[in-house]
């Protein structure tokens, strides 16, 4: 890919016909959009609330721990809401690495960051790049695998 193509991947946006066709193509539903998008927004609530700062939270341990409890606390919530998140492996890992790029290394100035992932990826009627569109897909892709359904006999 040459610089021109990359950087019209990663900044042009796509039209509104264009990015309905990928969301049909792909079997993006909007409701979905729209729970993963709380989930992100809630989780990110709880990562920042709880976090006491580099005084109480700096080692690698303390921060997965920390990392894990907020993650735990999430799927909780959604629980008790009678939406159930399971096989979480790979929505863990994804955010992991997310969080702890963004987040843990500097939180005073990514808090701003960290909120324009749920936005970026999940704001159903934002007009995005094909990079964008490509980051939803994979994000959507690991929320739908996680989901519980629960099937009536």
């Amino acid at each position: 890919m040459e610089n021109s193509e990359f950087m019209n991947y990663i900044t042009n946006p796509l039209t509104s016909d264009q990015m309905n066709l990928l969301y049909k193509a792909n079997d993006i539903k909007f409701d979905r959009c729209n729970l993963y998008y709380d989930f992100i927004k809630t989780f990110n609530k709880i990562l920042v609330n709880t976090y006491l700062g580099l005084d109480f939270i700096s080692t690698e341990k303390e921060i997965k721990e920390h990392y894990l409890w907020c993650f735990n606390k999430v799927i909780s919530n959604f629980k008790e809401e009678k939406i159930q998140f399971d096989k979480t492996d790979k929505l863990k890992e994804y955010f992991f690495y997310f969080y702890h790029e963004l987040f843990y290394k500097d939180s005073e100035k990514s808090i701003e960051k960290i909120d324009k992932l749920a936005d970026l990826s999940f704001d159903f009627n934002r007009l995005k790049s094909r990079s964008d569109i490509d980051i939803m897909f994979e994000l959507y892709k690991m929320f739908e695998k996680s989901l519980y359904y629960k099937t009536k006999n």
